[in-house]
């Protein structure tokens, strides 16, 4: 299809949907109203009020349709009375603390019907013994006694199914949840995107899977990039406003705003929480503008490779902590933002969650004596590194609007000379929590459960 491609040929296979999993749940501006209107969310809530929250994780072991979960065949308690084994039909066996029974009641006094646990943690003792275990209907029941707290515990076993955490779960979910580095920019047309719900659909797993994507031909207006965000969730404002203009300015308050080349960098890392998606709509870029080429590199798969390569130097990125800052007077909203952390941040798995690179926006060390030098050897090899690294590039045209994970995707631009012609982008940005949510709950509604993609949110799930 000529309007759905990538630059390269890929197995349309990855993308097929059963036809019992047509999305149904899209009501959204893009595909039931013409753009234009308002909208409020991509989902419709009848169609979510079907499935129950636990089935909603992002995190479940297995890719499930609600209620196709296998029936246990047998429970046994160990020799500490602090686990419960459960023996699933399929084989598969799950094994859960008594602690974590008792945090994950489902009874009336423990848990909300909107899914908010009502526990006291104060009141929970976390050491407690199994002194029964058995099915009642769908749902385990097992009594719990200690010295300070005694409970009759109730779980749904789909519950206990969708989050059993045995280690083949573990590193299920773990290779599941690492994302590949595209070799391509995929592209979509703005048309498909609103008028196809399969293609809405492939569109935000392209932006989740390979990190970015390119929609083309989308109206040359200046309120289309806002209405192109709010297909995924409400726009995020920065200390830029809510959309921002990409175009050469006398006084320019950030360098983007010139005509100079930009290194490799993210957005606003001096946040504490960055923002997650970037949108960039062109909408001048004359053919007499040399240069002004926007590149990209996956900085999740380059520092997957410097580990490999520099093992003591990553040791120091992930412990040495960067400042980074935005100190501006000189504007109608003066800002002072500085935030120090570790350039990438891995989990108690040694999984990278997070990667942190901003050299213009990086302020002064401002550590230990003993941390300086090994530091700046460990920065200055990772920057080497990217810079040798095979990138992303592409000249927009005006049309093309350019979606990517800010958290994820390193983005820079090589400098242009104007030649009396235009170039200019509308941009916004989107928080990369409400990006996951829509995207988990597409995959759950829609996806056969398949998990979403990490997104460099600090979190791997």
């Amino acid at each position: 299809m000529k309007s759905f491609r990538f630059l390269r040929v890929l197995s349309t296979k990855s993308f097929n949907t059963s036809k019992t999993l047509q999305i149904r749940t899209v009501s959204l501006l893009a595909c039931n109203r013409r753009v234009g209107k308002s909208s409020t969310h991509l989902f419709n809530k009848s169609d979510i009020q079907q499935i129950q929250p636990y089935h909603l994780a992002s995190y479940v072991s297995l890719a499930r349709q609600p209620g196709s979960e296998p029936s246990v065949a047998a429970i046994t308690v160990d020799t500490s009375r602090k686990n419960c084994l459960i023996t699933w039909e399929d084989g598969f066996i799950s094994q859960f603390h008594s602690a974590w029974l008792r945090h994950n009641c489902h009874c009336k006094a423990c848990r909300h019907p909107n899914g908010q646990k009502l526990l006291n943690p104060s009141d929970v003792s976390s050491n407690l013994a199994i002194v029964r275990a058995v099915i009642q209907g769908t749902s385990l029941i097992v009594e719990l006694e200690g010295m300070d707290d005694s409970h009759t515990v109730q779980i749904p076993t789909s519950f206990l199914r969708a989050h059993n955490y045995n280690p083949q779960t573990i590193l299920d979910r773990r290779v599941q949840k690492r994302p590949e580095p595209a070799s391509e920019i995929p592209f979509v047309s703005y048309k498909d995107i609103i008028n196809s719900k399969d293609f809405l659909y492939r569109w935000v797993r392209h932006i989740n899977e390979e990190g970015i994507c390119i929609i083309q031909d989308v109206p040359l207006r200046e309120d289309m990039v806002q209405k192109v965000v709010e297909m995924m969730g409400p726009i995020m404002p920065t200390i830029y406003g809510s959309t921002f203009d990409v175009v050469q300015t006398p006084e320019q308050i950030n360098v983007a705003y010139s005509s100079l080349p930009i290194g490799l960098h993210q957005d606003l890392v001096y946040f504490e929480s960055p923002p997650g998606l970037q949108l960039l709509h062109c909408l001048e870029f004359d053919d007499c503008v040399e240069g002004g080429d926007n590149i990209f590199l996956d900085v999740f798969d380059m520092a997957d490779k410097f580990r490999v390569t520099y093992p003591d130097l990553f040791q120091t990125l992930t412990k040495v902590p960067a400042t980074f800052q935005k100190v501006h007077y000189h504007r109608d909203y003066p800002v002072h933002l500085v935030n120090q952390k570790p350039h990438i941040k891995v989990n108690h798995l040694g999984e990278i969650c997070a990667v942190y690179w901003a050299p213009p926006f990086e302020g002064p060390l401002a550590v230990e004596t003993e941390h300086v030098e090994k530091y700046f050897f460990a920065y200055e090899t990772f920057a080497k590194t990217l810079e040798n690294a095979q990138m992303l590039r592409h000249r927009l045209r005006p049309g093309d609007l350019v979606v990517f994970n800010n958290l994820r995707m390193l983005h820079g631009r090589d400098g242009f000379q104007s030649n009396r012609g235009a170039r200019r982008l509308k941009g916004c940005y989107l928080n990369i929590d409400m990006f996951k949510s829509h995207m988990d709950v597409l995959h759950n509604l829609e996806g056969n459960g398949r998990l979403a993609k990490r997104v460099g949110n600090q979190c791997w799930f």
